[in-house]
């Protein structure tokens, strides 16, 4: 409960930007959950800044539309975390999201094709805000799958199930020594 107040004070002063450091880190997990919900849920409807500071990778793939990551007070990349996760450029940031579950975190629009065209042999519909992990159980696992990615109702791009499978396996660090060379 006093976290929620912690929110509400911070949300009556008005400010155009909040910050917040580590301000969830001594919550239950579901509590936790809860509250991260409640603040993308206040943030999309007040449309207010928010830097929110945290060590736990998962939370800030959740909650961040734009994410910094530092390492021994500099910052080592920055960027949407769709790219951070899909282009790592450091061996610092690949050991770092090694673990992600990726097929939660990556959305359709990171994957797609994008592209307005009709396509044969169409599955279905997704979203470009849909992750990776509820296309998969639209799915049934079925690899050979083709989808037709909408935004706002329109066409946007089209998502061939094996780009979806690409996006889930983490580079080998091997192929950047391969790439550098």
């Amino acid at each position: 409960m006093q976290q929620r107040v912690g929110l509400a004070r911070a949300l009556t002063s008005n400010s155009d930007i909040m910050l917040m450091d580590e301000a969830f880190s001594a919550l239950d997990p579901l509590i936790r959950t809860d509250m991260q919900n409640l603040l993308i849920d206040l943030q999309d409807e007040l449309a207010k800044t928010v830097i929110f500071i945290t060590h736990d990778l998962d939370e800030a793939l959740k909650l961040a539309d734009h994410l910094v990551i530092l390492k021994d007070g500099f910052i080592v990349q920055q960027g949407e975390p769709q790219e951070i996760l899909l282009n790592p450029n450091d061996p610092y940031i690949e050991d770092f999201v090694s673990d992600i579950n990726r097929a939660r975190v990556l959305r359709v629009r990171s994957v797609m094709e994008e592209t307005a065209a009709e396509a044969d042999g169409i599955s279905g519909e997704v979203d470009a805000e849909d992750t990776l992990e509820s296309v998969i159980k639209k799915s049934g696992g079925d690899t050979t799958n083709l989808y037709r990615v909408t935004s706002g109702g329109r066409q946007v791009g089209i998502l061939h199930m094996q780009d979806l499978v690409r996006a889930l396996v983490p580079r080998d660090p091997s192929e950047r020594v391969a790439e550098d060379a």
